[in-house]
């Protein structure tokens, strides 16, 4: 199984930082930032989302400037198999849109225009709902993705 994060950034304006990504997976699709925990040299989730948050977006970050929102395990994600996705949240609103990156360009949209865009199908479906709860209860789920893009909760 991988490891992931998810970056949930979000401006003054509550419009919250997506990238139309330029690889697999979600080639094309807007997307929060993220990418794959070290297992080599092990990291916390909040370790890897500070990592990511510079390497992708140049936002220089410590591990205690995230908070854990949720927790997904998807079951057969297309390409890549099982993975389990901590999302989470940067505690502070960014000022400046980050310049383009090997992984994509970026953009601020607010939440009423989310599905203006073409977003991943487990994001549309169950991700967005969660995060813009905004309950501040931690979450998790499982979700069966072996018939893509039709996506559903497995209990």
């Amino acid at each position: 199984m991988k490891l992931a994060t998810l970056l949930y950034i979000k401006n003054e304006k509550g419009e919250y930082l997506l990238m139309e990504r330029l690889k697999e997976p979600n080639k094309g699709k807007m997307s929060p930032p993220g990418g794959k925990l070290n297992t080599v040299d092990p990291e916390t989730p909040a370790e890897c989302a500070a990592r990511e948050a510079f390497e992708e977006c140049q936002i220089i970050s410590k591990p205690e400037d995230w908070k854990l929102l949720g927790i997904i395990a998807e079951k057969n994600f297309p390409g890549i198999g099982n993975i389990m996705i901590f999302l989470m949240e940067y505690k502070f609103p960014l000022t400046e849109l980050p310049e383009k990156c090997n992984e994509g360009e970026f953009f601020f949209i607010h939440p009423d225009k989310f599905f203006d865009y073409d977003i991943p199908a487990t994001d549309r479906l169950f991700m967005w709902e969660k995060i813009l709860k905004e309950d501040g209860e931690l979450f998790m789920m499982r979700l069966d993705c072996s018939n893509y893009p039709e996506v559903i909760i497995d209990s």
